[in-house]
């Protein structure tokens, strides 16, 4: 019976390694506003990012002059083009990415804790982001810079779909057990495996398999956000080009690679150990 339940245990706790990780990583890095908005930050100089917002900026800029003279248009929308790409790739527009993505991380958890004021619902299933605060903070930046015909930049509701209603419900289910627990996970997954250490006749095989289970697992949780990056560009709109999708997608879960990496490492010196324990118990009995 001892046996048996340092095995459930351990195989508990080391199950619960990566869930562990991924929770504390989404407790961290996606729930703090301030610490979501840090992570994102860099993207506001990355230039894929600076083309898809300077090319969404320009278009919607462009539409709005429709009402004028074709001579006239055609000589305005060059000097347009080059009044967005500076706006851009100033460091104006940090400012503005940075207010935008507070906005945006509000509705994101909002959407993700079931605020339906949060979201907004097309025909279908679809639900989408209320991105419309990105374009209005970087229409401010260009009437700040003062730069000739900021005022023609529309005020629109910019929207970004992020999945079914029904996704987003197991989305929501998920989000909040990460949420509330996410910083008392790894503290449950120390606790199982040092009971089941405790119980267990044989402590360095009953680790080295424990840290085997948590490496096996650790590693579907990195193919899982390889996969993960596919699904997500696969589904990106049409105006979103791929590479910047691929940028934010990389630089959100940056952290989460990398602490999937010092976990992994703890894992394998415990695997190593516990086998180089097991050994040296082996020659003595």
């Amino acid at each position: 019976m001892r046996s048996l339940l340092a095995f459930v245990l351990l195989l508990l706790g080391g199950l619960m390694v990566p869930t562990a990780t991924a929770a504390w990583w989404l407790r961290d890095t996606v729930v703090p506003q301030a610490a979501y908005v840090d992570t994102v930050a860099p993207l506001a100089s990355d230039p894929d990012v600076q083309d898809a917002v300077r090319a969404k900026l320009l278009k919607e800029t462009t539409a709005s002059l429709g009402a004028l003279p074709p001579a006239l248009a055609d000589q305005v929308e060059p000097l347009v083009e080059r009044a967005t790409t500076v706006v851009v790739q100033s460091p104006a527009f940090e400012k503005a990415w940075r207010e935008s993505n507070r906005v945006a991380h509000k509705q994101i958890v909002g959407a993700l804790t079931g605020d339906s004021d949060s979201v907004g619902v097309r025909s279908g299933d679809t639900v989408e982001l209320r991105l419309g605060p990105l374009t209005a903070a970087v229409r401010e930046q260009v009437d700040k810079a003062g730069l000739p015909l900021s005022g023609a930049i529309p005020r629109t509701d910019t929207t970004y779909p992020i999945g079914s209603t029904e996704e987003l419900g197991r989305a929501q289910t998920a989000f909040g057990l990460f949420k509330d627990y996410g910083r008392a996970l790894p503290a449950v997954t120390a606790v199982l495996i040092v009971l089941g250490l405790v119980l267990a006749r044989r402590r360095g095989p009953a680790l080295a398999g424990t840290a085997v289970v948590a490496l096996v697992g650790l590693g579907l949780l990195w193919l899982g956000l390889g996969v993960g990056r596919e699904a997500y560009l696969a589904e990106l709109p049409a105006a979103v080009p791929e590479a910047a999708g691929a940028a934010y997608y990389d630089i959100l879960t940056a952290d989460l690679r990398t602490l999937i990496g010092y976990v992994a490492a703890g894992a394998a010196v415990a695997a190593v150990l516990g086998a180089v324990g097991g050994a040296i118990g082996g020659r003595r009995s």
